[in-house]
């Protein structure tokens, strides 16, 4: 039986708003909101949202019955035919508004963390593979120049430290850094120009993605 999404009181733009937290963590999972977005606007059976996804059919199902249980897909048709039924899903609605109190985490900080965990596991696993085609060894501890600590991607005998992003085919950091206000600005319009500008030479059409960005820049609250 389908349960209907509570707190049905659209938000300010129309989106429909979300109560539910089991309704709310789907909406907000990567996995879930992806196959979901396959039902936005239109009628898909299961097979042919899992070909448009190029996701396996079991795994498509699967989540298509926890957004239909959740409320966040309904049923529009049936086809019949020998065996089986066709069923044709689409999406409740066309937009959702979570707000954090109705995700079930503890509070904003572990909202946070549960929703980028998931980000982290697949650029884990991706970098990985890239590492075990590279010839990186392990880790180089060392301060820099500049007096910064640094830990950097190596060969065995040490060489490539210049190199070694290019050689994997990845590269990752993280650095903490005292910018001036307008300086960190410039930083985060910068770096959202530089995705937008990528985004526009995407080719997905063509097949699977190849390329995990991710990036953050986040300002700091100065502890006593």
């Amino acid at each position: 039986m389908t349960r209907p999404v509570s707190g049905r009181v659209a938000a300010a733009d129309g989106a429909q708003r979300v109560d539910d937290p089991a309704a709310a963590k789907l909406l907000t999972h990567e996995d879930y909101r992806a196959v979901l977005g396959a039902f936005l606007g239109r009628e898909r059976s299961v097979t042919e949202a899992a070909q448009e996804l190029r996701l396996g059919l079991d795994a498509t199902l699967y989540r298509v019955r926890r957004l239909h249980q959740a409320g966040l897909l309904e049923v529009r048709a049936v086809q019949p035919r020998a065996g089986r039924a066709i069923k044709r899903y689409r999406a409740v609605h066309d937009a959702w508004f979570v707000p954090f109190e109705a995700l079930p985490y503890a509070d904003l900080e572990e909202t946070f963390l549960e929703l980028h965990v998931a980000h982290a596991r697949v650029i884990a696993r991706a970098a990985a593979r890239a590492l075990g085609r590279s010839e990186w060894s392990g880790y180089r501890i060392e301060r820099n120049e500049d007096g910064r600590l640094w830990m950097r991607g190596v060969r065995m005998d040490g060489s490539g430290v210049g190199s070694t992003a290019a050689d994997a085919g990845a590269t990752d950091a993280m650095l903490e850094l005292r910018l001036a206000p307008d300086d960190a600005l410039r930083l985060n319009r910068e770096l959202t120009d530089l995705v937008t500008r990528y985004t526009a030479l995407d080719r997905s059409a063509d097949g699977p993605p190849n390329r995990i960005v991710m990036f953050a820049s986040v300002p700091v609250e100065e502890g006593p």
